[in-house]
């Protein structure tokens, strides 16, 4: 799976402007799969904490792959952004589901912390996380593969739909461990849920004011290659690897607060230097840089989300935080395709500026924690 996201969140936004649309309804495509994204994490957590999580899983798998078959032979833009709610197309490169967020990555990543001990929850999904970037990582150099063998690269939907089903299938051999939530609706963890979710809001916001659309805004910036941008999402993912297998052992030492508030700060002033920069390539190292400090905290905010919440309610904890970081996301993205027009070259700017108030409200929120180096789990968040 991570193999097929490695390609298609940059392929898609280029689909759409390949087959005629407008920048702004490209925008207003990505806006509305954003949305019904956003929406299907908040449910399909709930639904895998009450239900069982494997089971719900192996029925996203089966969502995404059929929504890749099906694609590249649709025109309108009402079906093509259902599809890509549905399979997550407009989630962002970062690697996998993991990453990515949205009803996938929720659902699991509670499943691997069924498996963790609380101390070592971080570097286990740091583990996970990192052979999903590994897999991503040849998944966005295929691109330019393809483009350099002359196959269209457009052809890989028909990859991921087959990755898809077989992702399918492999999922039937993860154990159930039997954890269920009493109600559908989370009732032991609510509080800190909400908590959890604000700080994503700007986050999303500033993120989706770049990242839907990241791949077209280098195309109309800077005239780059569909070759040249894959190289760039590739060296990314090679750059994410490197540092979420450093940073998750940090946070050790230093405390998860402290790890989340200093990536999230860095990744956001990449954003705003990318926006200064006079060719490609600088604004490319840039780039890498920001995904590696976001990808490479990505472990350490999970297990604080985590840790933060009921075993029984992580599913959903992780589909909430998703939801508000993904609806604002969408937000940006219907505002990137307009503004396109209007100021290209300082859209980075904003989004970073915008971002910079997430590590500002998780220390506001979570600031009594700031100089624990481990997190107690509260097993009764209603006392």
């Amino acid at each position: 799976m991570s193999y097929a996201y490695g390609f298609i969140v940059v392929l898609f936004p280029l689909y759409l402007k390949k087959i005629g649309f407008s920048t702004p309804l490209v925008g207003v495509t990505v806006f509305a799969a954003m949305v019904m994204n956003a929406a299907l994490a908040v449910l399909a957590g709930m639904l895998a904490d009450h239900y069982g999580r494997k089971y719900v899983l192996t029925a996203l798998l089966i969502a995404f792959a059929a929504s890749a078959a099906l694609t590249t032979s649709l025109r309108s833009p009402i079906l093509l952004a259902l599809l890509a709610g549905l399979a997550g197309f407009t989630s962002g490169a970062t690697g996998g589901p993991i990453g990515s967020g949205g009803p996938l990555g929720a659902v699991q990543t509670a499943i691997i912390s069924e498996v963790s001990s609380r101390s070592g929850m971080s570097e286990l999904l740091g583990i996970a996380a990192v052979a999903e970037m590994a897999s991503a990582m040849l998944g966005a150099f295929s691109i330019t593969a393809a483009s350099y063998l002359g196959v269209s690269p457009y052809s890989l939907f028909y990859v991921a739909a087959l990755l898809g089903f077989a992702s399918a299938i492999g999922s039937g051999f993860i154990k159930d461990m039997g954890i269920r939530s009493q109600k559908l609706v989370p009732s032991l963890s609510y509080k800190n849920i909400f908590k959890l979710s604000a700080p994503t809001i700007p986050c999303g916001l500033g993120s989706g004011l770049v990242i839907p659309l990241l791949s077209l805004w280098f195309k109309l910036r800077y005239n780059a290659t569909t070759g040249e941008i894959g190289a760039v999402f590739g060296a990314m993912d090679l750059a994410m690897i490197a540092f979420t297998l450093v940073i998750p052992r940090l946070a050790r030492e230093a405390g998860r607060l402290k790890i989340i508030v200093f990536t999230r700060v860095a990744s956001s002033l990449s954003f705003v230097l990318m926006a200064f920069s006079p060719i490609f390539p600088i604004a490319g190292l840039f780039l890498i840089l920001r995904g590696a400090f976001a990808m490479g905290g990505m472990p350490v905010r999970q297990s604080f989300v985590m840790l933060n919440v009921h075993e029984t309610e992580r599913a959903t904890a992780n589909g909430s935080t998703s939801f508000s970081r993904n609806t604002a996301s969408s937000v940006g993205a219907a505002i990137s395709g307009y503004a396109m027009r209007e100021f290209i070259t300082y859209l980075p700017l904003l989004g970073g500026a915008i971002a910079l108030f997430d590590p500002l409200l998780y220390y506001l929120m979570f600031k009594g924690q700031w100089g624990e180096k481990r997190y107690r789990w509260v097993a009764d968040l209603l006392a």
